[in-house]
């Protein structure tokens, strides 16, 4: 056994408040005990951390984390962030040098742009992309993840022409000639990505352990990775089965991929203590940053409505057969349209088999009936305030004014009687330190310091218990984690400030503090 003492203890259990000291049992990975206890006299000898003033908390959660794609980022992908690639002519360069160091025909592929915080203020095209190359195709995904741009050979591979249709769900973007601009959005993106060569099983079990170690730098223990193929699935059990899952992971396999039609099996449910899969995942709209989400009116700048994926009476077999064998739902729905139908088919769902509690992933934009109605059905709400603080501008940019107010709002979440469960998205996000996605629930602030909707924000507690308790729940086993709770595991962080007291002081104090042990397990896993 050993002991935590001499510090801050936030448990996020309310039955445990300000305990002076914590035991954990190394032999279960366990809490044991929580309390006042004088172990000095009452306890046999222990293992003994003094937390010398700092904060001990559980382990964060990112309940939405795309693991394998931040890890592809950080290991094999050209990095086109803001910080790495500011300009277009920047991420030319940035492929150049990765082409100049593969042989000719090999897939040059990246992501990060946001055509907003380009100095362009436009999307790269298949002509900006062929200047790295004609002999190496080259696919460029925008941050949000929901639009590709390709250069002259990569559509040539994929076979993506003039007379190319538009599959159900995308738009193949046009110039005024009729050809392909080389930007490719939502279901559209498959097109492309069918004719990418897959990444080997090492390289993805490279991407995700590199992803993990990243996470567990900055205190996440466990994380929800939310688009998986079978071959993804894959490696994730290979990786557990050997033990090499370092952050405990709640995946959920996608039902239908992009650009096709065919439909992915059920899965097999899997639990074990590092990887869980009794959950699946669909997309019904586009993203909010890029103007794809579906709106029932048209954005600024772009005129259009975004992009709804799916015919209703199609979603609700997909999802009813889901559900009828047990399986939960998360659902990538942001525009109002989106969530109308969404959550229609939740309530058909819960009409006819109650009992499951399904996830809205993002929930951008809902109206207070919309609240209601997922509470109704006891449904679980996965929004990211870190959006706010990374494409804020984005938001101010194509959003019609009015729909402002209503853009991530916790506050109203919370008020409605939701659970909710924050997370970063990243890579959508360029940084995906919990403690950032804390602050912006609490001052909701973009990029250029001012607020979106600020009587959406939420109290430091209430957004440190969503990215702790929040993510344990919505994950479906908050029985385990998410508080420091007799019993739970031992996943838990020493920070070097209180988050809870620095927060109430001013938000961005909440940037100073730094994690600087994890432990999973009751095992010291990391250090800073």
């Amino acid at each position: 056994m050993f002991v935590f003492y001499n510090g801050v203890i936030h448990t996020m259990d309310p039955a445990y408040p300000n305990p002076d000291i914590v035991v954990v049992d190394e032999e279960t990975g366990r809490v044991r005990s929580v309390g006042r206890l004088d172990f000095r006299t009452t306890m046999p000898p222990v293992k003994r951390v003094d937390l010398r003033g700092r904060t001990l908390l559980p382990g964060f959660n990112d309940a939405h984390v795309h693991i394998w794609k931040l890890g592809l980022l950080l290991t094999v992908q050209v990095d086109a962030r803001r910080a790495a690639a500011p300009d277009i002519p920047t991420v030319i360069e940035q492929f150049r040098q990765r082409a100049a160091a593969v042989p000719a025909g090999t897939w040059l592929t990246g992501r990060g742009y946001n055509e907003v915080d380009l100095p362009e203020k436009r999307h790269p095209t298949s002509a900006d992309l062929d200047q790295v190359s004609t002999d190496h195709p080259v696919a460029l995904t925008r941050t949000c993840g929901h639009m590709i741009v390709a250069n002259s050979l990569a559509l040539r591979l994929a076979g993506i022409t003039a007379e190319t249709p538009d599959p159900p769900g995308g738009v193949i973007v046009r110039g005024e000639d009729g050809q392909p601009t080389g930007l490719l959005q939502e279901t559209a993106m498959g097109l492309l990505t069918r004719a990418i060569p897959p990444y080997d099983d090492e390289t993805m079990a490279n991407a995700i352990r590199a992803a993990m170690a990243h996470q567990l730098r900055l205190g996440i223990t466990s994380a929800t990775d939310p688009l998986l193929t079978p071959d993804h699935l894959r490696v994730y059990r290979q990786l557990d089965s050997a033990g090499h899952l370092d952050v405990r992971v709640n995946g959920l396999p996608i039902r239908r991929p992009d650009g096709g039609t065919e439909t992915y099996p059920l899965p097999d449910m899997h639990h074990s203590d590092f990887l869980r899969v009794d959950t699946v995942k669909f997309f019904a709209d586009g993203g909010l940053s890029g103007a794809t989400a579906a709106l029932s009116e048209p954005y600024k700048v772009t005129g259009e409505r975004g992009v709804l994926r799916f015919d209703t009476n199609e979603l609700l077999d997909l999802m009813w057969e889901a559900h009828d064998a047990g399986f939960r739902i998360a659902t990538h729905a942001i525009g109002d349209v989106a969530l109308d139908q969404v959550i229609g088919v939740y309530e058909t769902l819960h009409a006819r088999k109650p009992g499951l509690r399904h996830r809205v992933e993002h929930l951008g934009l809902p109206s207070p009936e919309h609240l209601r109605r997922l509470k109704a059905i006891d449904a679980i709400a996965v929004p990211q305030t870190v959006f706010l603080a990374a494409l804020g501008t984005a938001f101010r940019r194509y959003l019609p004014d009015h729909f402002l107010p209503r853009c991530y709002p916790v506050r109203a979440m919370l008020n409605a009687g939701l659970e909710i469960a924050l997370s970063s998205d990243a890579p959508v996000v360029p940084d995906d330190n919990p403690l950032l996605g804390i602050k912006a629930a609490v001052d909701r602030f973009d990029p250029l310091g001012e607020a979106i909707a600020p009587e959406q924000t939420i109290s430091p507690y209430e957004a440190l218990y969503a990215y702790t308790m929040g993510g344990a729940i919505a994950s479906g086993d908050a029985a385990n984690r998410g508080s420091i709770t007799p019993g739970k595991w031992a996943d838990l962080i020493i920070v070097n400030g209180d988050p809870l007291r620095e927060a109430a002081i001013a938000p961005e104090r909440l940037l100073d503090i730094h994690v600087e042990e994890v432990y999973v397990g009751g095992r010291l896993v990391a250090e800073n």
